[in-house]
């Protein structure tokens, strides 16, 4: 257990995350081990039922009530940003053995072996997963304000080692993400991802992921043509090692899963994949807690910023 993943669970999160345990599963013979945190007492159930060895499972009221009292006062979204470098800094004090934990939002889906991503760069203290941000019909200008928006990395994504360089950017980035966590452009925040721009001018051993594939989401797709060949999904040439569907939304409509995301315009063949996994996982969830409600609620459709 040198190497562990994490995330923040909701439940209109579930189905996708069981997404990303299946696709962990696929490429990693399921060889790993995920701590999840969960902000409500219905996906927490269900997740204990399940009993899965490799996935463990704790209630954010496990954190104490300094930290329940930001539950009243910040949005959901910005509740469970404010929880990731916590969470993270929770893991490593609880388990002297693991040497690196990963945050990984639970949209997140695996094509290749994300321990790749680490062996390719063994010594760095942090890793980032840079936001390349690009679209035909974006003009330069629109990228450089969307950049100076949302930041130069991508917080779905991000590594921190057992080192003193690891541990002090883990403990800063969660004293801030405490501090203050919404989307506020006029202070320059954009939740607890455009912090992660101040971290390689404050710590040393900061590095860019290196390992091609990584990151692929709405940002960029319209970059790369996809491709399949052997079970591997390919863009352009390179192996893809995981997508980031990020802003997709699951609803339930006639007792089918659907995606709703902001743009359906020459999505790639990875996305209709994603959508039968889903559908798959609703029918199990189905059997196992009929009452079970996973789907994205009014609120949550709605564009925060």
């Amino acid at each position: 257990m040198e190497s562990v993943y994490c995330t923040i669970m909701t439940k209109s999160r579930l189905f996708q995350f069981l997404a990303l345990i299946v696709s962990l599963n696929k490429v990693r013979a399921g060889e790993f081990h995920f701590f999840v945190l969960c902000v409500d007492k219905e996906t927490y159930r269900l997740l204990k039922k399940l009993a899965w060895k490799n996935v463990s499972v704790s209630l954010d009221k496990e954190l104490g009530e300094d930290i329940l009292a930001l539950k009243q006062e910040r949005r959901i979204h910005e509740y469970c940003w404010s929880l990731k470098a916590l969470w993270l800094e929770t893991v490593l004090l609880k388990h002297p053995v693991v040497m690196r934990v990963t945050f990984m939002d639970s949209d997140l889906y695996f094509w290749d072996d994300p321990e790749l991503i680490f062996k390719a760069q063994p010594d760095c203290s942090i890793l980032l997963s840079r936001e390349e941000k690009y679209s035909p019909k974006w003009s330069t200008s629109f990228i450089r304000r969307l950049t100076k928006l949302t930041g130069e990395y991508n917080s779905g994504f991000i590594s921190f080692k057992r080192d003193e360089m690891g541990t002090a950017c883990l403990r800063w980035w969660k004293e801030k993400t405490l501090e203050e966590c919404k989307i506020d452009p006029s202070k320059g925040i954009f939740g607890d991802q455009r912090y992660l721009n101040e971290m390689p001018q404050l710590f040393a051993n900061i590095c860019d992921i290196t390992t091609e594939g990584v990151n692929v989401g709405i940002w960029n797709y319209r970059k790369y043509t996809f491709s399949e060949k052997d079970g591997h999904v390919f863009i352009d040439q390179t192996p893809l090692n995981f997508y980031h569907f990020s802003g997709v939304r699951v609803i339930n409509h006639e007792n089918k899963v659907e995606l709703v995301h902001g743009t359906q315009e020459n999505t790639p063949f990875v996305f209709t994949i994603y959508q039968n996994i889903l559908t798959q996982l609703f029918k199990m969830v189905k059997q196992i807690e009929p009452e079970f409600d996973g789907f994205a609620t009014k609120e949550d459709l709605q564009k925060y910023w």
